[in-house]
């Protein structure tokens, strides 16, 4: 590893994503301002990628080249009094005057880039190539310095890569990165340390180290991820109440317990996956249903949801009665029947029991234990894959709130319920139990189990 980081400055227009850049080469979604405003950035901002605390990158956020085209014209102007050559003139370009300079914030970005080894310059291609863009072309490429373009947002419908790639080719850019600050490819990222470590190869060794550590956290967050959305399966799959079967109004406040200890788990999740992956609060947000502009629209417990999934809520979900809670009728400890045992709800339960009359309610031992119903579980397991993926794919220089699917992925979420049954019957390996005591966490089939979903869930949401 070099002793001395390699510099990189990030320059180009105003607006088209060099903030956005710095935050998804950096992983902060804190770093700087992302605004459609003009000129967010006044200053110059500078992060670190660094292996073992030893920066081995410093990265240079610069304020936008507002008026290109008059500034060239300013230092062909100066070049020519002075006598002087390019170089000269825009080194110049600083020491002219104040903040309040005509071109305070092309100096500032102009010095940057002549202190700098590398330049990247980022390019919006939904914008159509103009006049301004050729006129900063030619500006850096009087800076003596490597310019590596780099094309943003190139997943939107608009975008012109046709135009631009042809634009750079006439200026003898032809290595040119693609990189969508937006929506993330680790392929795109890969292949933008590989083009810098080209230009600056004294760098090259310890900006390929530096990529596999990068790449490495990257994937132990994932499996961390995946972890965090195993433990909420097995807390929910094991998760049970017991009640009076004579008794309406406890079993209504148990069914309404276990559905918000339920909800409050997935919140829990979706807030430690966001926190994992260093995203905001805001880039996605879980409420209850009914709910609009971008979140879930759909509760966990919802038939009508189930119902899109292709999943049943059994026959009490008609009136809502309990919708995704299934029941096991007690006697002596045991449960009554295969189809109790494997989810059915309340109201099949308890239509049963009063079509064979007396004969089957004098075995009863008086008590139902309500458990989370394989529907729900389904839906539950899916749509956390689906966020995974979705904050895995995601940049973050991205601003837009993520937006749910309106039917997470059946097939996914029958998957995971074919492991995560495993912990039916297992309370004491549930956190939403409540007189259970502590957590059994160090139990040797809980860990395989845990290990199996946490395998599962990763392999699911690449």
């Amino acid at each position: 590893m070099t002793d001395t980081p390699l510099h990189i400055a990030i320059v180009g227009h105003t607006n088209v994503g060099k903030t956005s850049l710095m935050r998804t080469l950096t992983r902060s979604r804190d770093f700087g301002e992302v605004s459609s405003r003009p000129a967010t950035t006044r200053h110059v901002e500078m992060a670190e990628l660094a292996i073992g605390g030893a920066p081995v990158l410093r990265l240079y956020d610069t304020p936008g080249l507002e008026d290109s085209s008059g500034l060239l014209g300013h230092l062909d102007h100066v070049r020519q009094r002075q006598g002087n050559d390019w170089l000269a003139a825009i080194d110049s370009l600083g020491r002219e005057g104040s903040e309040e300079s005509k071109f305070a914030q092309e100096a500032k970005a102009l010095s940057q880039v002549r202190q700098a080894d590398i330049a990247l310059y980022v390019i919006d291609v939904r914008d159509q190539v103009r006049a301004r863009h050729r006129d900063e072309l030619e500006i850096l490429g009087r800076c003596a310095k490597p310019v590596l373009p780099v094309l943003n947002f190139i997943k939107a419908p608009d975008a012109r890569m046709d135009d631009w790639r042809e634009a750079l080719a006439r200026v003898n850019m032809h290595a040119v990165i693609t990189f969508d600050t937006v929506v993330y490819d680790e392929a795109d990222e890969l292949e933008l340390y590989k083009k810098i470590a080209i230009l600056a190869d004294k760098a090259a060794p310890a900006i390929e180290r530096l990529t596999a550590e990068l790449m490495s956290r990257r994937r132990q967050r994932h499996l961390a991820a995946s972890g965090l959305v195993a433990d909420l399966l097995i807390d929910v799959a094991a998760a049970e109440y017991s009640y009076s079967l004579d008794d309406e109004d406890a079993r209504q406040h148990v069914i309404d317990t276990l559905r918000d200890k339920v909800r409050t788990r997935e919140k829990e999740t979706v807030s430690a996956l966001l926190a994992l992956l260093e995203f905001s609060p805001d880039d996605y947000r879980l409420k209850d249903f009914p709910i609009s502009e971008g979140a879930w629209r759909d509760d966990l417990f919802d038939p009508d949801m189930l119902a899109r999934m292709g999943l049943s809520a059994g026959k009490a979900a008609a009136t809502g009665a309990a919708a995704g809670v299934a029941v096991d009728l007690m006697v002596g400890g045991l449960t009554l029947g295969a189809a109790a045992a494997t989810g059915a709800t309340i109201g099949f339960a308890i239509d049963t029991a009063r079509k064979h009359g007396s004969a089957i309610m004098n075995r009863l031992g008086g008590r139902g234990r309500l458990r989370v119903d394989d529907g729900t579980l389904i839906l539950l397991g899916a749509r956390q894959v689906w966020l995974i993926s979705a904050l895995m794919k995601r940049g973050h220089g991205a601003t837009a709130r993520l937006e749910d699917k309106d039917s997470p992925d059946k097939k996914t979420g029958e998957d995971l319920l074919a492991i995560a049954r495993k912990a039916r019957g297992e309370a004491r390996w549930s956190r939403i139990n409540v007189g259970k005591g502590k957590v059994n966490s160090g139990s040797a089939r809980l860990v395989d189990l845990r290990r199996r979903l946490r395998d599962k869930i990763s392999d699911l949401s690449r």
